[in-house]
């Protein structure tokens, strides 16, 4: 079963204090082509009290707000009409909501069996989805650049590797590079490895104050993930693994 339109308005639980609170309303079309039409509004309330150390120390400005109106390609057509296919709706009622609930209210139309509306049963699956979508849209305009990890391993028996992953979530693409004694191989990645790529990388600590600040020449395991630091990762065992795997 096929959407032809998706309608969201999500605001965090009313615990959930400034800088980090926030709300959202997003309108996804399905164009003809299956690419998709985007109307997303993001707004942070209530942060006219806090400094600007304070925001800037919790990695937030005074703009954070965001708007935009694009199109996303057909990739994302599948991910959304899985998602649909699973979700089901029970009636939202923001009067029965405790102090720690997300509101949610969304509104399904599918080209057989109209439209539908509610709160999502599933509602994990679609912060998670959504989240990825409002990255996209950052990437779309420029905002922010795909994901890019990098990882060296200077201690691999067969020579120097090298790997550079790039991952774009407006494309829903995801291109492996390696490099070892001067040759080099690319190859793809499907989404869902991306997803557990970055749950393992993300699931450790990384310590700014032990970093270089230049790419390492001696040996050992690094990671990059984007920055200027480079992390020395030759004691996470998970990690050396999922490398030598990719």
């Amino acid at each position: 079963m096929s959407f032809t339109s998706i309608q969201i308005r999500y605001q965090t639980a009313r615990s959930l204090p400034a800088p980090y609170a926030y709300f959202y309303t997003l309108t996804v079309r399905a164009a003809a082509d299956k690419s998709l039409q985007i109307d997303l509004s993001i707004t942070y309330p209530d942060r006219d009290d806090i400094d600007d150390d304070e925001l800037i120390a919790e990695g937030y400005t005074r703009d954070d707000d965001f708007s935009w109106s694009g199109r996303l390609p057909k990739a994302w057509w599948q991910t959304m009409t899985d998602l649909v296919n699973k979700t089901q709706l029970v009636p939202s009622n923001e009067d029965t909501l405790g102090e720690d609930d997300d509101y949610w209210d969304i509104t399904l139309e599918t080209d057989n069996a109209g439209a539908r509306q509610g709160r999502p049963k599933n509602a994990d699956s679609w912060q998670y989805l959504v989240q990825e979508l409002i990255q996209a849209s950052y990437e779309a305009i420029g905002r922010e650049r795909p994901f890019e990890l990098t990882y060296l391993d200077f201690a691999n028996q067969q020579g120097e590797l090298e790997i550079r992953l790039t991952a774009s979530f407006a494309d829903r693409t995801v291109k492996v590079v390696q490099s070892q004694n001067r040759k080099e191989s690319t190859k793809t990645q499907s989404w869902s490895a991306l997803q557990h790529i970055m749950a393992e990388v993300y699931n450790h600590d990384y310590e700014d104050d032990e970093a270089q600040l230049k790419r390492p020449k001696r040996d050992g395991q690094w990671l990059n993930l984007g920055g200027e630091e480079w992390y020395d990762v030759s004691e996470l065992p998970a990690l050396l693994k999922l490398f030598r795997n990719l």
